[in-house]
């Protein structure tokens, strides 16, 4: 065990030298860390007086709603900052022609594989602690008399965006081998993300009225913080579908088996891929 964990910082170091210096990179980072915590500050702008059905919008920023809407913000910066981070790390390396150059230096596929696994745990963790830290601070600042009970009543939101941090980045990294060219898999990335699996689960809902049209990969992940006020109409929707348009968590958490997923076909067409070349 302790020579895994010496491998896997081994192996973590050796990305961060890689790509430390990268501006690209550097700046999709920074962007992340400047942004995300804030642009919630947005709602208060935007919503200000909104009439009914809508909430109050000093509701955002309280305990415990703070944990959805600051989690349904950060999921945008997630899937366009770190995805975009996956996949231009490793499509950077095939067309500045050093991926393969790693195997024949001594690093195995295992190694490889390995290391960007541990670029997307570190990311998502980077991601989850900013997300927690910034709710507590929003949150106790604008939530009269809170306790500690009232604080962490979150529904583990921490654990729910770190997967979802992973969910997002796995798909990237598998779209990144599938294309092996950076504007192509980004193009594919936000393309399915936005609009394609959105275009799918509607021609399913139209020829096939279940509720399996909600386990779609990038819904499920989407699930994990959904905007809040899709819960508002939620017993109307379902009274016209015929089913719950939102998953539980417990569903959510249960249909997460599309993170190994993207991950085993990564590692599938990486090992045949490049052994070719």
């Amino acid at each position: 065990m302790i020579d895994f964990f010496r491998k896997w910082k081994y192996l973590d170091f050796l990305e961060w030298q890689k790509f430390s210096k990268n501006t690209v990179i550097i700046v999709l980072l920074l962007l992340y860390v400047l942004f995300s915590p804030f642009v919630i500050f947005l709602a208060k702008e935007i919503f200000e007086g909104a009439p009914p059905p809508f909430p109050n919008v000093n509701s955002f920023f309280e305990f415990p709603l703070i944990w959805e809407y600051q989690g349904y913000v950060g999921s945008w910066f997630v899937s366009f900052n770190l995805g975009f981070i996956i996949i231009y790390i490793f499509t950077s390396e095939v067309s500045n022609k050093t991926l393969r150059q790693n195997i024949i230096t001594g690093l195995s596929k295992k190694d490889f594989f390995l290391s960007k696994i541990a670029t997307m745990i570190k990311l998502s963790i980077i991601a989850t602690i900013l997300y927690y830290i910034s709710s507590i601070i929003i949150g106790i600042f604008h939530t009269p008399g809170s306790d500690i009970n009232l604080i962490f009543d979150n529904n583990f939101a921490g654990c729910k965006f770190f997967v979802m941090c992973m969910g997002y980045m796995s798909f990237a990294l598998f779209l990144a081998i599938l294309f092996r060219r950076g504007m192509l898999a980004i193009l594919a990335y936000f393309a399915y993300i936005h609009l394609l699996e959105v275009i799918l689960r509607q021609i399913q809902l139209y020829f096939i009225k279940s509720r399996s049209m909600i386990f779609w990969p990038m819904n499920t992940f989407e699930d994990l913080f959904p905007l809040p006020f899709y819960r508002l109409p939620d017993t109307w929707l379902e009274e016209s579908l015929g089913f719950k348009p939102l998953q539980t968590t417990g569903e959510s958490i249960l249909f997460l088996q599309y993170i190994p997923l993207f991950l085993l076909d990564f590692h599938g067409i990486f090992s045949e891929k490049e052994m070719r070349n």
